[in-house]
Parts: C-alpha cells; structure tokens; sequence
C-alpha cells in the first residue's frame, strides 16, 4: 500500500473519488428523509435509491461512450456536469415537486453509469499492474470509511439546515473532484473510430465477458450471489425485530459493523489475492457470504453482528476480484463496455431480488431466505473452486471482440487450473 501511495498520480486519483463520493452519501440518505417528512410515505422515500438504480440501465451505453472518449477528460466533465443536475433540488419545498427529486436522482444515476466505468478503465493507467489489487484495494477501503462517516453526517446537516446545505456542499465536492483530476497528468491516446454500428459495439462488452471462460465465470457467480444478497434489504428488518427482538433502530448497529466489515474487506482483498490470483478471491468471498447468511438466522446478537462484518468484507473482496480480473486481461478500447457489462450484472440482479424479497418476507420465514443465500453462495463459490481449464476456451478473435486477440497467460495461484488473457498495456 505504502508503494502505492507514494505515487502522485494515484493519491490525487483517490483524494478526487473520496471529495465526489463523500458528497454523494451524505446527500442520499438526506434525500430519502426529506421525502419521507414530505409525502408521510415510508415507500415513497424508497423510490429514491430506485430512481438512481433505473439510470444504471444505461450502462451499456455509457461503456460505450467511456471506450470512445479519453477517460480522464470525460471523468472531468461528469463532475462539472453533475453538479447542475443537483440544482433543481433546492425547489423541492413541497409534496406536489417529489417528482423533482425522482428526475434528480436517476439523472445521478445515468451519471454514476459514466463515473464508475471510467474511473475503472482509467486505473490501470495510473498504476503497474502489480499494483492493481492495491489500487482497488485503496478505493473500497475509502468507499466503505465514506459509507460509515458521511450518512451520519449528512443526517446532522439535514437536521441543522435541511437538504439544501447537503446539495451545495455535493455541488462543492464535485467541482473539488473536477479539479484535482485536473492535476493529473496521464497518456491516453486517442481512441480509434470503429467501423462497426454502434449497437453492435454497445454488445462488445458483454460479448467479450461471455466468451472469456474465467471472467464469464467471475461475473456469472457474482450476479448470482447478488441475486441472493438484495434479499438482505428485505431481511434486515426481520432479523432485528423478529430474530432478535430488538427496536428496529438496532438495524443501525449492523449496517455499522458491515461498514466496519467493509473497510477491513477492502485493506485484506490485495494480500490475500496475491496469495489466491482473483478467482479464488471471489470464491473465498462467496463462501463468507454463506457463511454469514447462516449466521443470521440465529437469535444471538454477537453471532448477527459479526455475520453482518463477515458481509461486509465479502462484497469487497468480490467487486475487487473482478475488477481486477477485468483490468489485467481485457484490451484498453474494451475496459468501458466490459466494466459496464459487469455493473450491470451485479445491479440489475440485486435490484430485483429487493423487490422479490420484499414480497417473499411477508409469506415466508425469513431463516428460509437466508438459509437458500447460503446455499446460493456455496453452489457459486464450488464453480470457481472446481472449474478446470478448456484449451483455447479464453482465446477472443480480433472480429468477436472488436479488438486484438489477446494471448493467454496464467494468474498467479492457478497455474494449473485455468489460462487467463495477458493485458493490453497501457
């Protein structure tokens, strides 16, 4: 880590994505408490994280646009643009502009759709790929401090002064990120225009994930898992009232020891990939998640908080794997549409497992529900720790991938299971 850091480059990267995150988490939750005092809807309010969750179904194409355009421009003008997307929020005054809020939060989302893509393809500019799992690393570990600081904060700002002094102080860190990315210097190419039709490169990504057999297989079991884990949202509340017989303010205390969890996930994800390459990461992941689903099913408060920690280091460990699985073996002009690709498999799963286990919690016992995530988990995590290697099963033409075929080279920890794809290099 301390390698990682001495680089300027990477601080100033990480210094920018602290500023826009931190603005970003303080100002949601606030957002979700205001139409909750507005409208007296408990639903409602829920539909302001659906609202940003729709604008990441623009993935796709924002892969597409991160592929076309130099990246570290493109993540500058997301962080001036955004900012006046925020604007029309200070009229929310009243139950009957709620829309407003709504229109807001999924233009943050098609924004974010940008952001996360680009900031992923830019990365391995920036860094040795030595130094990947450390990067990505060094981003979840902040990402999760920022989980557990900026909500509380953003619920005392709002308490002080309402949701306007949350959306100036967004508007502040955004334009600060802007900034700070411009003080960067970074060699990026311009990319080359592509002959084919542009709903045919829009499916590159995915096509490229779905015929490279170990990130097909990455991205695959993580959708599962996260087909499994959107039931934790419904559970959540089940669990501190019915398991425990807690007030259902003590969901505050696990969302804590999962931002705890999520921290020491992401400081640990670098070390112990170096020791398993990224499959196994994941895998090991998948098997926490497991694991901690069954512990959630018991009636001992210790043993649900520290299940809830275990939680909060698996999806780290998970997200980390793939990234940089993505990153070490996919050409440069693909990493947008293929990080989009990735994304969008995690997203939409999780998202509609919400609303499914919303409706299964009020016909089911919720120790069923977590009981099926722990077998979810472990069916994922055995096709990672079983899978064996198919010659020529990663090899990618220059006409299916819309790039140059990449040559096959082992991952570190798995010489003798699989072939992975050497990197294009920046």
């Amino acid at each position: 880590m301390l390698k990682l850091l001495a680089q300027r480059q990477v601080r100033l990267f990480l210094i920018a994505d602290t500023f826009s995150n931190f603005g970003s988490s303080a100002l949601w939750l606030a957002l979700a408490v205001a139409v909750q005092e507005l409208t007296h809807s408990a639903s409602s309010a829920g539909l302001v994280m659906f609202a940003f969750a729709l604008g990441s179904l623009f993935l796709p194409v924002s892969g597409l646009v991160v592929d076309r355009l130099r990246r570290r421009p493109l993540l500058i003008a997301v962080n001036l643009l955004t900012p006046v997307l925020l604007l029309p929020l200070i009229l929310v005054t009243e139950q009957d502009r709620i829309w407003v809020v709504y229109l807001v939060m999924f233009a943050y989302g098609v924004s974010g759709s940008l952001s996360g893509p680009a900031q992923a393809a830019l990365l391995p500019r920036l860094v040795p790929e030595e130094l990947l799992g450390d990067a990505n690393g060094a981003l979840q570990t902040i990402r999760g401090l920022l989980r557990i600081v900026a909500p509380m904060a953003g619920a005392g700002l709002y308490a002080w002064h309402g949701a306007n002094v949350l959306v100036a102080i967004d508007i502040v860190t955004f334009l600060v990120a802007a900034a700070i990315l411009l003080a960067i210097k970074v060699d990026e190419p311009a990319p080359q225009p592509s002959e084919q039709h542009w709903v045919t490169e829009v499916g590159s990504g995915i096509r490229y994930i779905a015929r490279t057999r170990v990130l097909r297989q990455l991205v695959l079991t993580c959708g599962l898992a996260m087909l499994a884990i959107g039931f934790y949202e419904s559970a959540g509340f089940v669990v501190v009232t019915v398991g425990l017989g807690h007030e259902p303010s003590y969901v505050g205390v696990l969302g804590s020891a999962m931002g705890v969890g999520t921290v020491v996930g992401g400081a640990t994800a670098s070390g112990v990939m170096r020791r398993t390459g990224e499959s196994l990461l994941v895998a090991w992941g998948l098997v926490a998640c497991a694991v901690c689903s069954a512990m959630l099913t018991t009636p001992y408060d210790a043993v649900v908080v520290a299940g809830m920690f275990l939680l909060g280091v698996t999806v780290p460990w998970m997200v980390i794997g793939v990234s940089v699985a993505i990153q070490r073996t996919t050409p440069v002009e693909l990493l947008g549409r293929s990080f989009a690709a990735f994304e969008l498999s995690v997203t939409v799963p999780q998202t509609a497992s919400m609303a499914v286990g919303a409706g299964l919690i009020a016909v089911l016992d919720y120790r069923l529900l977590l009981l099926a995530i722990t077998v979810v988990g472990m069916l994922a995590a055995g096709c990672l720790f079983i899978r064996r290697p198919v010659p020529g099963a990663d090899e990618l033409s220059r006409e299916q991938a819309g790039g140059p075929a990449p040559q096959p080279v082992e991952e570190p920890g798995h010489e003798a299971d699989h072939e992975e794809l050497e990197p294009s290099k920046p």
